[in-house]
């Protein structure tokens, strides 16, 4: 029993001796050393005289951001991009930062930024960031960061310390003679084409500046429009000064011609016209020279290669009123008002019936007091040129489903008229299953998604 008990004190004061050699380890407090970590990624961060060059890619798939950053003591930081959203708000910003110190440090970007514009997009699941944890600091200087909140796997953000001719990267003058182009139509996304002086080809395309994605959807021969080839190309690019840079390179033989492009360095932009209206839509071109120095011309274009397509993918599509704009504002209100209970514009296309006949058809769904459905519409003989459309309507107004309805049916007139006006209906494609029908001279929008 005596040796027992001398076994049990022996290996009380044995752990007794541990636990004081490790209070002994430190003789700071946590407190002191997460302060100590802070000043010390502080000191890393304020220390370059031209601050910070990144290249920030929020996701995979998208394109990339020349960023330049200039930390302060204060903690104030300046931000220079070439994101001309906004109006240009983000080209030269200086607010606030701190660094906290909770799993590990944390960079986080205070203020309304850059950062946070991109991490709004999509409804806040692009993937963009404004708080960023601290990794490590690599051995030639520079730091790195991942993104806090990515849900799979983190982007990591490295800082290189700049060099004062860094600015040059900033395409601010490209990034903001771009906007300029994508808001000369009403549309929700871009349609630009690009010609090819030295060939015959001309590619349609569009951007997004926010995710820095280019779509090249279609391409045709100059000398015959009417022959289209369907591309389906997607890639990041990045704004490199006066020059858009692919992330891959478009290579191949489209509409006949063979070309590897690139890049393209944009140098001269000028004004031009669209005469289809009472009065001209002032747009703008941009001419400049590939990567392989083939002379192009970039221009605004209500020609939209793959809005036609839209006749041949479904014989029936729904816009919810929503998805119906006027002039950049929701048209819903007004259409429920002058058409009590309609739930969506509809679009039968050369659709079969149940008595088996063929029904080109355009209107609206009513949902009636005795809750029975209506769809209140007028037929119509489409003449499509290119993503042109044109309804020929035909005398009348027709309903399918409950005959009895309280709307005052000749008000889907003043809808239908928004659209159709000086048959002027422009159809472009938004993506996959749905379609932008715009009118460039109203300035109405209605987008139709395939139900099918």
């Amino acid at each position: 029993m005596k040796k027992v008990l001398y076994y049990i004190t022996a290996l009380i004061l044995v752990l007794s001796s541990c636990k004081d050699d490790d209070i002994n380890v430190f003789d700071k407090s946590a407190d002191e050393r997460a302060a100590e970590a802070i000043a010390a990624l502080k000191a890393d961060l304020t220390a370059p005289a031209n601050g910070w060059r990144v290249k920030y890619r929020p996701e995979a798939g998208s394109g990339s951001f020349y960023v330049l950053m200039k930390f302060t003591d204060d903690n104030k930081v300046n931000i220079r991009t070439d994101l001309g959203s906004n109006d240009g708000e983000f080209y030269n910003q200086t607010i606030t930062y701190r660094i906290d110190n909770s799993l590990g440090l944390e960079l986080i970007i205070q203020n309304y930024s850059f950062f946070s514009f991109l991490f709004e997009q999509d409804q806040a699941t692009f993937g963009a960031e404004f708080e960023f944890n601290y990794v490590n600091k690599t051995p030639d200087g520079a730091l790195v960061f991942s993104s806090k909140s990515d849900l799979s796997t983190p982007t990591t953000i490295l800082f290189e310390a700049a060099q004062a001719s860094d600015v040059n990267l900033l395409g601010t003058e490209l990034s903001s003679n771009l906007n300029d182009m994508s808001d000369d139509l009403d549309i929700f996304s871009s349609s630009f084409r690009l010609t090819f002086d030295t060939r015959d080809l001309i590619l349609f395309l569009a951007l997004d500046e926010a995710k820095r994605t280019v779509d090249i959807g279609s391409a045709v021969k100059k000398s015959n429009t009417a022959a289209v080839q369907a591309i389906d190309f997607t890639t990041g690019y990045t704004i490199k000064g006066d020059s858009l840079v692919f992330d891959t390179r478009l290579a191949g033989t489209f509409a006949g011609v063979s070309i590897s492009l690139k890049s393209i360095l944009l140098t001269s932009f000028g004004d031009a016209s669209i005469n289809i209206c009472t009065n001209p839509i002032e747009t703008h071109t941009y001419t400049g020279v590939t990567n392989s120095n083939l002379p192009v011309v970039l221009e605004t274009t209500l020609q939209n290669a793959t809005g036609k397509l839209f006749a041949t993918n479904s014989n029936f599509y729904y816009s919810p009123l929503s998805f119906i704009i006027d002039n950049g504002s929701s048209a819903s209100s007004a259409i429920q008002q002058d058409l009590p209970g309609a739930v969506e514009m509809d679009l039968f296309y050369n659709a079969q019936l149940n008595d088996g006949t063929r029904l080109y058809g355009i209107g609206f769904t009513i949902i009636n007091s005795d809750n029975t459905q209506t769809f209140v519409y007028r037929k119509f003989n489409p003449v499509l040129n290119d993503n042109n459309i044109v309804f020929n309507f035909e005398p009348g107004i027709f309903t399918l489903g409950n005959p009895v309805t309280e709307v005052e049916m000749d008000n889907i007139n003043i809808y239908l008229d928004k659209l159709t006006e000086g048959d002027n209906t422009y159809v472009f494609e938004l993506f996959t299953d749905r379609y932008e029908f715009n009118n460039p001279c109203t300035g109405w929008s209605f987008v139709f998604v395939n139900a099918n």
